[in-house]
């Protein structure tokens, strides 16, 4: 199926959410191989259990330095890591016993919560490798381009707000007018942390101007829609052709 530019540029901008991911990752794989292997060097469980432990520090480290590389698939290798590790926890004999369907379910809880993480992170890793592959090459430059005019967060093109409450979250949001596109990227509020990004057509970002002189964003997308009031805007920042 043929891509618009604007879902190429949206897969590559999407997959810098996976990237970050990424480096979180390697970083608890390493502490997790570290772990392993020290409980398996001062261990006194069985043989068994023993040898599972530095096993998964084993494939803890593994995992961890092809996060480190530039392997385009290597989200694969982090899915099967964390399918791998719920295996190790079901065949491990530290579950007590259990003698009906509820017990069994709690006593392999951990399991199945990691069976469920893999194929979060399964999902990832084809959208990943796509857009870091040979024919995503001048999107990924436009958009690491991009990248760098949200971090600096004082350009004129650049726009910040800060949204959220308890129940959803605190978040900063921040919009770039890239002349043809909108670039949208959601960060963890007073963090570097980047949850989302994604790349708009131009009518696929509103402005409109309120009551109160304050501004109404609204982003919206395939999934849906989101909008924001009460948001301040400088004069500086563009917004052409949707000023209301």
């Amino acid at each position: 199926m043929t891509q618009s530019e604007t879902e190429r540029l949206d897969l590559v901008a999407w997959s810098q959410t996976t990237a970050s991911f990424i480096v979180s990752s390697r970083i608890l794989l390493a502490i997790l191989a570290a772990f392993c292997m020290v409980l398996a060097i001062n261990s006194t469980a069985p043989m068994p259990e023993t040898v599972l432990v530095a096993v998964m520090g084993t494939l803890s480290l593994i995992t961890a330095i092809i996060l480190w590389s530039g392997w385009r698939y290597k989200v694969y290798a982090l899915a099967s890591y964390w399918l791998l590790f719920a295996i190790g926890d079901m065949v491990s004999h530290d579950h007590p016993n259990s003698h009906t369907l509820l017990g069994w379910v709690i006593a392999h809880a951990l399991a199945l919560v990691l069976v469920l993480y893999s194929w979060n992170v399964w999902r990832r890793a084809g959208p990943y490798a796509l857009a870091n592959s040979d024919g995503f090459r001048d999107e990924r430059n436009q958009v690491e381009d991009w990248k760098k005019l949200l971090d600096t967060r004082n350009d004129q093109q650049v726009v910040e707000f800060s949204t959220g409450d308890f129940a959803t979250g605190y978040w900063t949001y921040r919009i770039l007018n890239a002349r043809d596109y909108w670039v949208v990227a959601q960060f963890k509020r007073g963090t570097k942390r980047l949850k989302g990004c994604h790349v708009y057509d131009l009518n696929g970002v509103k402005f409109t101007r309120m009551a109160s002189g304050k501004w109404q964003v609204s982003v919206s997308s395939s999934s849906g829609a989101k909008s924001f009031s009460e948001i301040e805007i400088p004069l500086s920042f563009p917004v052409p052709g949707q000023m209301l």
